[in-house]
């Protein structure tokens, strides 16, 4: 809590590395767990998080998601339980989960195709609309921003995905294409701060504690 600032602040992390990820493939619901890689980066994120006492913590019940928020957690002096929102479960790519994108043109080039140019508009088979996605992050998102006082601060982990769709409607973006130009690596902090119930990026894909000495992570400031 920062009694000082009128905003609500929301930290969306993305998850640490898994296998998966290093391979390029599409996870969607599959619950791969971190790997070692992934198990330090979600230590270097809490170290970056550490000087933020967190007044709330969701997070996604994905093993990848909920095991960096726990790490996360270790390291900040907040007694804030971990919530788990199933909102933020990252989108199903059905028959597409567990292989690459080559993998995925050889035996269905045609969908992923058209899924790529009108996402809202195309499905894998098995999967889960982008509609949808943004349907339960627009539900997820309205939750946040009632629940939220000013001087909170609020950490979400979750996935790529559902990171996209939650800013997207945070910030009140209205054309789809502009979902493909917003990255979020692993272990990446992005920062929104939520007044009334207007929002504003005041950081993205923040990655620099990954590459840092553990002593100097804590004093990577924030904006105010």
């Amino acid at each position: 809590m920062d009694s000082e600032r009128d905003s609500h602040r929301v930290f969306l992390v993305r998850h640490g590395e898994t296998a998966w990820n290093k391979e390029f493939r599409y996870q969607g619901i599959s619950d791969v767990p971190l790997d070692d890689e992934g198990l330090e980066q979600a230590r270097r994120v809490g170290l970056r998080l550490s000087l933020v006492p967190a007044d709330r913590v969701l997070t996604s019940p994905l093993s990848r998601a909920r095991r960096t928020t726990e790490i996360i957690m270790e390291h900040n002096p907040s007694s804030a339980e971990i919530t788990t929102k199933k909102e933020l479960v990252e989108i199903s790519f059905g028959i597409w989960e567990g292989l690459t994108v080559s993998e995925i043109k050889e035996i269905d080039g045609d969908t992923f195709s058209k899924w790529r140019e009108t996402p809202f508009f195309c499905v894998p088979e098995g999967g889960e609309s982008l509609s949808d996605v943004f349907g339960r992050s627009k539900t997820f998102a309205d939750e946040l921003i009632e629940a939220g006082s000013p001087g909170e601060d609020t950490f979400v982990v979750a996935h790529g995905g559902v990171i996209r769709a939650l800013a997207a409607v945070l910030l009140g973006f209205d054309r789809i294409d502009l979902l493909w130009r917003m990255r979020f690596d692993n272990c990446s902090v992005t920062v929104i701060d939520i007044w009334k119930k207007s929002a504003s990026m005041l950081l993205s894909n923040d990655t620099n504690h990954l590459r840092l000495d553990d002593r100097a992570i804590p004093s990577l400031v924030f904006p105010r």
